[in-house]
């Protein structure tokens, strides 16, 4: 393939669009590029031949009809130039974004050819979206590139890929310390104005110039610009995001702020309201002997509430997590969650259980609170046997104390002798919920952890 220093009117391609790439089935295949004015642009794949006359902007897209699952195939484009790209595969293609921890690769040796990822080059923009990616090439899983790949996404892909037998791409779209606000566009800010005015800030080449680097990179807008606007042509199956210990210092903002990504880039994609999965932030730090506040636990119910968003889900990891290590390196669980809330949510199997136990209503009687759950599969279940730990429960005053608890079929109910008025009741919530041991069952035996979350008297 002709690359990135082509002659001025030759056919230039996106980085994307290139040897070993997954394209989205099911859907009508954008194909798109740059070109002279007025170049007629072919472009033939698996039988179908397509043209498009360049405009005067020097772009052009054409559109191929949906397919299956299925490859190798070659693709040509013709102009000027030929281009010819080899090794293509059609399947489902998932966006792979977040901060760090998306980022943490693979340390164990693995490998599957049909799953491939393309990793993004950190870059952030602020005066608008780049049209192209600066580097990047699509890589088979095998022994040696695997230990680039996200490890959370390469096991998301490899147990659906054990499942449904299809191809699966990756786009590895992550950077490390970043918060949510960095990956909204700057439409998204106007409902949010102190971002907004940092962006606008920062589209003045001075004021960048007297920032450091490792500042610009999670200022609002910057990682849209740079990292989401130039996948936004290229259709995808959906999204997987591991993100928000960054943003734990706003925990209340998150409650908007994350629902108003989701809803930026459906927007941006315009392919409807696509899934988009996400991992529940994982326990960290030392625990404590008494009911206390929490802003991971805050981050952590702000992340439950999002699933009011149509068609999201999400993997609780309060059980995986590591508490001197905000990285943990359980990856494998995590994209199996991950994958079984795709299983469910994407690829419509009923029979699955996409996530452990999730708060749905509670109602108090007497002295007790009784707190209904969704998502219990076979049944409530205490991890391990015995009772229920890290239930608490608080009076008008709203100072927590520990609770007992027992399961009664659909619900738990919770109560304190020493509390005769209860109004309010928390589970797992702490930095690091060791102990938590609510669970759902599955083959007749413990299978996914219940959220924290918090709950009150209205």
């Amino acid at each position: 393939m002709l690359g990135w220093q082509a002659v001025a009117g030759q056919v230039k391609l996106p980085r994307l669009v290139s040897d070993g790439m997954v394209l989205q089935r099911g859907v009508p295949i954008k194909i798109w590029g740059w070109a002279a004015p007025g170049e007629n642009i072919t472009v033939q794949f698996d039988g179908e031949k397509v043209s498009a006359m360049t405009g005067d902007d020097r772009e052009w897209s054409v559109l191929l009809k949906p397919r299956k699952a299925g490859g190798p195939y070659i693709m040509e484009v013709s102009g000027i130039n030929h281009i010819r790209l080899k090794d293509i595969l059609v399947g489902d293609v998932w966006v792979c974004s977040g901060q760090s921890n998306m980022a943490l690769p693979i340390i164990a040796h693995a490998g599957n050819p049909s799953i491939r990822q393309f990793s993004v080059a950190t870059r952030y923009n602020f005066t608008g979206p780049l049209e192209d990616l600066s580097s990047g090439r699509w890589e088979p899983a095998d022994t040696a590139s695997v230990l680039r790949f996200t490890a959370a996404g390469y096991f998301f892909a490899r147990t659906l890929f054990e499942k449904y037998h299809v191809p699966i791409g990756l786009l590895k779209v992550s950077a490390g310390d970043s918060p949510a606000e960095a990956w909204l566009s700057e439409n998204a800010l106007y409902a949010f104005p102190a971002y907004r005015d940092i962006a606008a800030k920062y589209k003045d080449s001075a004021y960048q110039d007297s920032i450091a680097e490792k500042d610009k990179v999670v200022q609002p807008v910057g990682l849209f610009n740079g990292m989401i606007g130039p996948l936004l042509s290229y259709a995808i199956k959906g999204v997987i995001w591991y993100q928000g210990e960054a943003n734990t210092g706003k925990t209340g903002e998150y409650r908007t702020l994350f629902p108003a990504l989701i809803a930026d880039w459906r927007a941006h994609w315009k392919e409807g309201n696509f899934p988009f999965l996400y991992v529940q932030l994982a326990n960290y730090g030392e625990t404590k002997d008494q009911p206390s506040e929490s802003n991971l636990a805050e981050l952590r119910e702000a992340q439950r509430l999002t699933l009011s968003v149509p068609a999201t889900a999400m993997a609780v990891t309060t059980d995986i997590g590591e508490w001197n290590d905000i990285h943990p390196l359980d990856k494998e669980d995590v994209g199996r969650r991950l994958a079984l809330a795709a299983e469910k949510l994407v690829y419509g199997d009923r029979w699955v259980v996409p996530s452990g136990p999730l708060y749905e209503s509670m109602h108090i009687s007497g002295n007790e609170i009784h707190v209904h759950f969704s998502n219990i599969g076979e049944g409530l279940v205490a991890r391990g046997g015995g009772e229920l730990r890290h239930f608490a429960i608080a009076g008008g005053d709203k100072k927590f104390v520990w609770a007992k608890a027992r399961i009664a079929g659909d619900k738990v109910i919770v109560w304190n002798e020493q509390i005769q008025h209860p109004v309010a009741v928390r589970y797992g919530w702490a930095d690091n919920p060791d102990g938590a041991n609510l669970y759902n069952k599955a083959d007749n035996k413990a299978w996914l952890p219940a959220s924290p979350f918090s709950a009150e008297k209205k």
